[in-house]
This record gives structure tokens, C-alpha cells and sequence, in this order.
């Protein structure tokens, strides 16, 4: 069994502004209850058999909340490996998601890349296998050993596929680019899919497509979020979650709220289409950058490998920043074994029925263009849902 699911969508351009947008998932948000009377290491295995996309981000996760649970104080070069593991699966998604899905919203969409798709997959396993081959610093208490030349070579080929793939320059000269006209500038190049794609837009006026306010996920207080993820309530918290009394917003976007490029691109209503995929390629040019600030540290020295107390009772809470938000992991333990499991992921946030995707869809159905459906769907893959979804106009 896998944790998969749906996000249904139904849009009314002709309803009331409050009633323009319905959102349904069918994803399985109780699935962790099987992890009930399971051990740590027995949590791991079961956490990688069941998550398909982000499966290094969800054992993450899971490791920190249960070494949490446990009083277990990792090395700072294990918590720099599963840094790395995450934000090199960040960078697989993202590239993905380019060559794959927005190909597909071109005037003359074919076949993605396989080329650079085969090199964007193969790029996360390389890495995975020079730093941490068989996954150990993913597990419950788990320490590694990485090969530092492998390494190195791959943040290099990492990078270079980024340049060559996505943003058809260096990645230095992309960085510079501060301004709106810097970025249609950049798209007029008509190299790569992102070019393309932003080109596109950008002629035909939907760079400001589905622009409302963001109001991003703030740093959570911990044992508040506790409480609210075992409380009697927490079916619906987890099902649409909110955070003092409002949706929120955990995404590439609400990340780079500060960066330049991201607020040369606010309009007077928020944020639109054009701020939401460039704060993906944002994000993808930092990849390079920050793959080797943390590795860096991975030669600091290690203290012995932390004992374990796998009969201490306690709660344990994990914050990770994956590729599409923030995702949360918390624990119950009882002697030994897990007595509660919650996972609360980005998607709930984003795709609340009047959450950020909500508010954007009614601007877009509610709005002057011709093709609803099509600038709809575009604007969902920017919101970029943990699984697969379908938008209805009525």
C-alpha cells in the first residue's frame, strides 16, 4: 500500500467569488495508523515502502521524530547528510516537475527531455551513493560514511545540468537577475522548457494570473503543534489544517517572499502565476550553493554513536523543508513501541479548500481569459500538489 491519493477540483466562473473554487482530496491521511505497536526501525522501512515522492524528506522526518522521542542527540554531520539528501531530492523534483509538466502547457508541447530527465534522476542517486550509500544517516539513530571526491564531482554535475537544462546560462548570471524585465529578458532566450514556458506567459499576460495575498506558514510553537496533532480534533487539523484561525501557506513561493525577484514580480493583489514558477527556479539555483555550505561540514568532528533508550516515553516532533513545503512528523512512544503517528504534509496546507490554491483559482475563474481550464491547471502545477489532480470548469 502506498500513501497516494488525489486532489479533486471544480471550478464555477459563474458562482459567487466565496463559492467559485471547491477542492476535495482523497488522499489517505489516516494511513498512520498502521504504524501503531511498531518499533523505530520497523517505522523507517514502513516510511520508505509507503511514500513514492519525497521518500527521503518523509524518512528524514521520521528519523528526527522518533530520535526526538528518545532523548537521541545525532552528530551535526548526520543532520548535514540528511540536509543534503533532502535538498537533493528538492532538485530532482523541481527539475522534474520543469521538463515533465510545464513542457506540457507549451503552445507546441513534446515529448520532455528523456536526456535530461535520465541525467536529473541519475544526479540524486549519484549523490546519495557518494554521500550515504545505503541510506544509514536516514534511519532512526543512523551515522555514515561518504566519499568526498564522489561528492564533490556530483554538486559539480549537478550543477552543470542545471545551466545547461533549465536556466540555459550560468547559474551565476541567473542569480543576478533582480528585476521583472530581467526575467523576461532571461525568458526571450527561448532555449530551455523554463524559457519557453515563461515566454509564453509572459506575451499572452498571465504572468499576474491568480495573484492574491500569501500569508506564509510562520515558525510553529512546538508543543502547541503537539497538542494540535493529538487532540481530539486532529482528524480535521490534519485533513485542513490552519494556524490561528487562517489557512496557511508552505511552498517554494512563501520560502522566497524576501528574494528580489520574487517581489519584483507583487502586484497590488499578491503574488501570481509568474511569482510561483519563478520561485521554483529560485530555489533550484541555490541547489549548487547549498550542497556544498553543508558539505563542508561533514568532516567536522563526530561524538561516539548515541546510545539508545528505546523504552523512554515520550513525544517527538520533526519540521522538514521539502520540496513542495514544510512537512511535520510526530510521535507518541510507549514502552518501546509507537503508540500514535501523525504526518501533517504541505499539500493540506496549500490545497486547504481556502487556501492559497483556493484563493488563486477564484482569480483565475473569476477573470477576463478565454482558457480557464488551461491557465487553471497551469497554475495548480505551480502550486505543485504531492499528488495527482484534475480541474473541472463548470
Amino acid at each position: 500500500m502506498t500513501a497516494e491519493g488525489r486532489i479533486e477540483i471544480d471550478l464555477y466562473p459563474r458562482a459567487p467569488h466565496s463559492h467559485c473554487v471547491r477542492i476535495e482530496s482523497s488522499r489517505p491521511l489516516s494511513i498512520t495508523r498502521q504504524f501503531t505497536g511498531h518499533s523505530p526501525s520497523e517505522i523507517a522501512q514502513t516510511v520508505s515502502l509507503l511514500f513514492a515522492t519525497c521518500k527521503a524528506a518523509q524518512s528524514v522526518a521520521a528519523a528526527v521524530a522518533l530520535e526526538e522521542a528518545h532523548r537521541i542527540v545525532v552528530p551535526e554531520s548526520t543532520r548535514r547528510a540528511r540536509e543534503m539528501r533532502v535538498i537533493a531530492e528538492s532538485a530532482r523534483e523541481h527539475t522534474l516537475r520543469i521538463l515533465m509538466d510545464w513542457s506540457q502547457f507549451l503552445y507546441k508541447p513534446g515529448l520532455p527531455p528523456a536526456t535530461e530527465l535520465r541525467a536529473a534522476m541519475q544526479a540524486e542517486r549519484d549523490l546519495a551513493r557518494h554521500l550515504d550509500e545505503g541510506s544509514a544517516a536516514l534511519r532512526f539513530a543512523g551515522t555514515f560514511i561518504y566519499e568526498k571526491d564522489g561528492v564533490e564531482k556530483d554538486i559539480a554535475a549537478n550543477e552543470a545540468l542545471l545551466e545547461c537544462a533549465i536556466f540555459g546560462e550560468p547559474l551565476r548570471i541567473w542569480r543576478a537577475r533582480e528585476t521583472k524585465a530581467d526575467l523576461i529578458n532571461w525568458a526571450e532566450q527561448r532555449h530551455t522548457v523554463a524559457q519557453l514556458l515563461f515566454d509564453q506567459i509572459a506575451t499572452d499576460g498571465f504572468l499576474d494570473a491568480g495573484a492574491a495575498p500569501v500569508s506564509p506558514l510562520p515558525a510553529f510553537d512546538r508543543d502547541r503543534l503537539a497538542q494540535r496533532l493529538f487532540d481530539d480534533s486532529q482528524a480535521h487539523f490534519v485533513a485542513a489544517p490552519d494556524w490561528e484561525g487562517a489557512p496557511r501557506e508552505t511552498s517554494p513561493l512563501a520560502r522566497s517572499l524576501d528574494h528580489p525577484l520574487i517581489r519584483a514580480l507583487e502586484t497590488d493583489d499578491g503574488f501570481g502565476l509568474g511569482a510561483r514558477l519563478a520561485a521554483c527556479l529560485v530555489e533550484l539555483a541555490s541547489v549548487p550553493r547549498r550542497l556544498r555550505d553543508a558539505a563542508a561540514t561533514l568532516d567536522a568532528p563526530n561524538h561516539a554513536a548515541p546510545e539508545r533508550d528505546e523504552t523512554a516515553p515520550g513525544i517527538g516532533l520533526s519540521q522538514i523543508e521539502a520540496a513542495r513545503g514544510r512537512l511535520v512528523h510526530a510521535v507518541e512512544m510507549s514502552g518501546g513501541k509507537v503508540s500514535r503517528y501523525r504526518i501533517l504534509a504541505p499539500t493540506e496546507w496549500n490545497f486547504h479548500p481556502e487556501g492559497a490554491a483556493a484563493r488563486g483559482l477564484a482569480r483565475i475563474a473569476q477573470g477576463d481569459s478565454h482558457d480557464v481550464a488551461r491557465i487553471a491547471r497551469l497554475f495548480v502545477t505551480a502550486v505543485d500538489p504531492c499528488v495527482g489532480y484534475e480541474v473541472r470548469v463548470h
